[in-house]
């Protein structure tokens, strides 16, 4: 099996098994998951196993400017959405994205990137913590039969892009789209228009939750990558992403 079968294998197939999670638990559980580093690991194995691990490490600085835009990208579209329709908002969520990316990996460094993307966190957690609870009596509108096979389709599309154009975005571009939520933005947008601002905010809330893990995913991948290899580097990674997405969504439970 090539790389290029695995990434039309293993992507739709996450796609799937977390639409389907996030319509059986809620979208809290589907924002978690969504959350933590799953794309961003699809991406940096391939870069690794089809660049090598130089190329892959290059790009962790860009990651890191990108994850800051993704988290300012949410916080744009969660307060635009208080004034705009979904399509425009969503659409002026992508331009901005493109912007903040741009700017945090051209014009900023590793550290002011943790740095805003951890007060971003902070923001989008407080935020949607104050939007309406989700009406758990409410009935939820009638699930359309495409709609998770369009969600398996983008996602695993722009997983091949991205990948496939390695070679000439070099390092730093590819590492800015590494964390683009390919699978969480079709959840996201997909929850506000079948549940409304409450069924947006609780997935916006949990991708939040799960960019803290995002951020450990890739400063154990910079750490270990080298010494250890692909294999442990990136499994230690995800380890590390799911034990603190895990603790911090515990401990906002209980607080």
């Amino acid at each position: 099996m090539t790389l290029f079968h695995l990434k039309l294998i293993v992507t739709p197939l996450l796609m799937w098994a977390i639409s389907l999670a996030s319509r059986r638990w809620g979208g809290l559980l589907g924002g978690l998951l969504s959350g933590l580093p799953i794309t961003s690991a699809l991406v940096m194995t391939f870069l690794c196993l089809e660049q090598g691990t130089a190329f892959a490490l290059g790009a962790v600085p860009g990651a890191l400017g990108g994850l800051a835009a993704v988290q300012a990208t949410y916080t744009f579209y969660l307060f635009a959405t208080r004034k705009l329709g979904i399509a425009p908002a969503v659409l002026l969520a992508m331009l901005f994205y493109g912007v903040a990316a741009y700017a945090f990996t051209h014009g900023g460094n590793l550290y002011l990137s943790i740095a805003v993307a951890l007060l971003l966190i902070g923001v989008l957690i407080r935020a949607s913590g104050r939007e309406p609870r989700p009406d758990t009596l409410a009935r939820p509108r009638r699930q359309r039969f495409w709609e998770i096979p369009l969600r398996m389709v983008s996602a695993t599309s722009l997983l091949m892009v991205i990948t496939s154009l390695a070679n000439w975005l070099g390092p730093a571009a590819s590492g800015m789209l590494a964390p683009i939520p390919v699978i969480a933005w079709p959840l996201v947008v997909f929850a506000h228009v079948q549940s409304g601002r409450a069924g947006m905010a609780t997935m916006v809330r949990g991708n939040a939750i799960g960019a803290v893990g995002v951020i450990a995913f890739y400063l154990v991948l910079a750490g270990l990558l080298d010494a250890w290899g692909v294999a442990i580097a990136i499994s230690l990674g995800m380890l590390c992403a799911v034990i603190l997405t895990v603790g911090l969504a515990a401990a906002l439970r209980r607080g």
